[in-house]
């Protein structure tokens, strides 16, 4: 299965001042386009941020949950949906999460940990990443991640990453992110790359190629897209892309998403 993340409407905006949060509130949904087989997925999840403010820091409002600073704790919840086709038979699956990280502004180190699992089978993953702030705009993150199949085995996945972001002095940024996994056992090895250009703390536009790079516990991506995101007001976000997996017979998948912070 492949999967694909963000695109949203092109909007000119200005940068709107950002205000405290402690809360975020997110959705998403995904859907594809697949001639062979239909999935669609709906994911919620709430982030509490511990004491710190980073609304003062000269980020886009989208880049400060990476850069900026504060340790969070987060649950979510994903539904998926699969059609039937000639292998298996439809169903719909649920999986939820459970992690944190840990970072802040007197240190320049970043940890996180999450632990997934599957409600329907003895399935679930436990990832875990340790990373430093070579400047305060680029994290470097190696990764280690657990993973129990059922009826398949264990298996151990490692992983680099690194998230630079440039400040501009006419209010925009740019962000370039990329991420290499070898995966073991029934997961090919992955790479993602993304480049996003914000013209102002509010909206961006990017693009994005993913070569079987895992979005969740089901799904992962093999194609490439563009995505967008636009925080309204300094609370309330949206995002949305597509992505096309196979130009041969137009295959692509597309997601929204929408988030609250309080």
């Amino acid at each position: 299965m492949k999967f694909v993340l963000p695109f949203t409407l092109f909007v000119c905006v200005s940068a709107l001042a950002a205000e405290p949060f402690s809360s975020e509130l997110t959705f998403s949904h995904f859907n594809n386009n697949y001639e062979d087989y239909g999935f669609s997925s709906n994911n919620l999840g709430y982030r509490y941020y511990f004491s710190g403010d980073s609304s003062e820091q000269n980020l886009p409002y989208a880049a400060l949950q990476q850069f900026g600073r504060r340790s969070s704790v987060a649950i979510n919840y994903l539904n998926s949906d699969l059609d039937q086709t000639f292998w298996y038979d439809g169903q719909s699956l649920d999986a939820w999460s459970i992690g944190g990280i840990y970072q802040s502004t007197e240190h320049d180190w970043h940890f996180s940990l999450e632990h997934m699992r599957l409600s329907q089978f003895s399935s679930h993953k436990t990832s875990f990443s340790a990373g430093y702030f070579i400047q305060p705009g680029w994290l470097v993150k190696l990764h280690l991640q657990s993973e129990d199949v059922e009826n398949r085995g264990s298996y151990q996945h490692f992983g680099v990453s690194s998230e630079k972001i440039w400040a501009y002095d006419s209010g925009s940024f740019l962000n370039f992110s990329s991420s290499y996994f070898n995966n073991d056992g029934i997961r090919s090895d992955s790479l993602a790359l993304a480049l996003d250009y914000y013209f102002n703390s509010a909206l961006s536009v990017g693009v994005f190629i993913n070569d079987n790079a895992p979005e969740d516990y089901l799904v992962s991506t093999d194609r490439a897209g563009v995505r967008s995101s636009w925080f309204v007001t300094p609370q309330l976000q949206l995002k949305a892309g597509i992505g096309l997996e196979d130009a041969s017979d137009s295959e692509y998948a597309w997601d929204f998403g929408v988030s609250w912070r309080f």
